[in-house]
């Protein structure tokens, strides 16, 4: 079986990352009946706001990606080969984006097309997600591939 390799895992996973926040936020636009070019138009003013601001959220968003680099470093001293990391990178990846995809689900469409701040909690989802939920479906999704990968050695 020829292994997958973590550089363009790791590489694929960020740019959706990057890519979805503005994506989910027009789509959203437009399920809430703003028409594209009035979600066009909200969705450039997001990025300059002050409270949800788009660039703030995607790089914070872009935060679990250093820890699954971390631990795949941490993996390599440990075991002397990146053998297997793409497995790993792929598993703890996917619970990422889904957090993400979750996240802005969750907001932008009780945000839109008021666009007025909800108030305290909203907008918390831009942080826990990341910084919480996302770290504990990548410690998941390491241990589903380590699983996978003792499965397959037997």
């Amino acid at each position: 079986m020829k292994s997958i390799r973590a550089v363009p895992v790791i590489a694929a996973a960020s740019a959706a990352l990057v890519v979805l926040p503005p994506l989910l936020f027009l789509g959203s636009a437009l399920f809430e009946g703003m028409g594209f070019g009035g979600g066009s138009t909200a969705l450039a003013e997001q990025y300059v706001v002050e409270r949800s601001n788009l660039v703030v959220i995607t790089l914070l968003g872009l935060v679990p990606m250093l820890l699954i680099m971390l631990l795949l470093g941490i993996r390599r001293a440990i075991r002397k080969t990146w053998d297997g990391s793409g497995t790993y990178a792929l598993a703890a990846s996917l619970p990422v984006v889904l957090v993400t995809i979750y996240v802005h689900l969750e907001y932008w469409p009780s945000y839109l097309p008021a666009r007025q701040f909800l108030g305290f909690p909203h907008g918390l989802e831009f942080v826990i997600g990341p910084l919480f939920f996302a770290p504990a479906g990548i410690l998941l999704g390491f241990l589903v591939a380590w699983i996978f990968r003792k499965q397959a050695t037997q």
